[in-house]
């Protein structure tokens, strides 16, 4: 699909550029809040209460985003696991910490070389995602400025036609 990606409406109406004639049928989100689902650990299933509380704010928390949510949610937990994974690694030979981002290898050769660790690219792909996921609910500064502040209604003045 080309082109810019659809504005929900409610977006719209908090911009001020909502025009009835060009909406599509769409059935509206639930008024429930979402619930956090069953296969959540118990720290995404933190995260998740705590962005369906910054959803709530922005009068976004809906039932019917339960599963974008909870993806969210575990991304999140996946970026934190593979931080602390990183920044707490210990050097098998010496059992000292180490740097985790980086290891030492032997190549063919027998000379030390260091490498990436794979939880580096694992955790830049879930912090990506993550991202992607924060900016579909306008919970990024770009993403909130976008969407802006409602517009203010001026009262309209019964003498200004004189």
């Amino acid at each position: 699909m080309q082109g810019r990606k659809a504005l929900p409406t409610q977006i719209k109406l908090i911009k001020g550029t909502h025009q009835p004639c060009r909406d599509k049928d769409v059935p509206p989100p639930s008024t429930k809040k979402p619930v956090p689902p069953s296969w959540l650990n118990q720290r995404a299933i933190n995260i998740f209460h705590h962005m369906v509380k910054r959803l709530d704010e922005l009068g976004l928390a809906s039932r019917s985003h339960t599963e974008a949510i909870a993806l969210l949610a575990c991304r999140m937990e996946e970026v934190e696991r593979f931080d602390k994974m990183l920044n707490n690694a210990i050097d098998e030979k010496t059992g000292e910490p180490t740097n985790g981002y980086v290891y030492k290898t032997t190549n063919s050769y027998g000379d030390d070389v260091l490498k990436e660790h794979p939880a580096v690219r694992l955790r830049e792909k879930a912090a990506k995602h993550v991202h992607s996921l924060l900016v579909e609910f306008g919970l990024t500064p770009a993403a909130a400025q976008k969407v802006g502040t409602p517009k203010k209604k001026t009262k309209k003045n019964d003498f200004e036609g004189f």
